[in-house]
């Protein structure tokens, strides 16, 4: 008995269809907001954004947020609303503080380079973190070896110590 190549056809379609409508990866905030409860992963890098836009807040079951090569200088502490998130990207940017609500979030993931970050509030020392970023920052040894302290169990991509002297 041959298969129904009509048939075969239209499952397949079905199939692909049922799996767009349910996608969970997101590069355009706007898109996200049409349908946030399914928005797993969103993507905002060089959108040229100042700070965070407060939508991404709608976003309840992000788990992956990147913002990374934008021109963002404070991640507000409002950035805890989303409590699945695990996984940030801030990297080239200009942040130089994290707050301390950010311990309240499950991130195994902080990728923090090429920000003028020297300084990590032992508040966040609470965190799961897993891999940690912070290549491409000029810290010396003391503020380095701070930093990397607060998360012991963290495979850490690091450059380098410089002599700078703050």
């Amino acid at each position: 008995m041959k298969p129904n190549v009509f048939l075969l056809n239209a499952l397949f379609i079905l199939f692909a269809a049922n799996l767009f409508s349910q996608q969970r990866e997101f590069y355009s905030l706007e898109e996200a907001l049409k349908t946030p409860d399914q928005v797993r992963v969103l993507i905002l890098k060089k959108q040229h954004l100042k700070s965070v836009p407060s939508q991404i807040y709608e976003l309840k079951n992000l788990e992956k947020l990147s913002l990374s090569r934008n021109s963002i200088a404070i991640i507000p502490d409002s950035l805890a609303i989303l409590k699945n998130l695990h996984y940030i990207d801030l990297s080239s940017n200009n942040i130089t503080s994290l707050p301390c609500s950010l311990a309240s979030l499950p991130l195994d993931t902080l990728v923090l380079w090429d920000n003028p970050l020297y300084f990590v509030d032992s508040c966040l020392s609470v965190l799961p973190v897993k891999y940690l970023d912070i290549r491409a920052i000029d810290m010396n040894k003391e503020e380095q070896d701070a930093i990397l302290s607060l998360f012991p169990q963290a495979k850490v991509r690091k450059n380098h110590p410089c002599n700078c002297k703050r």
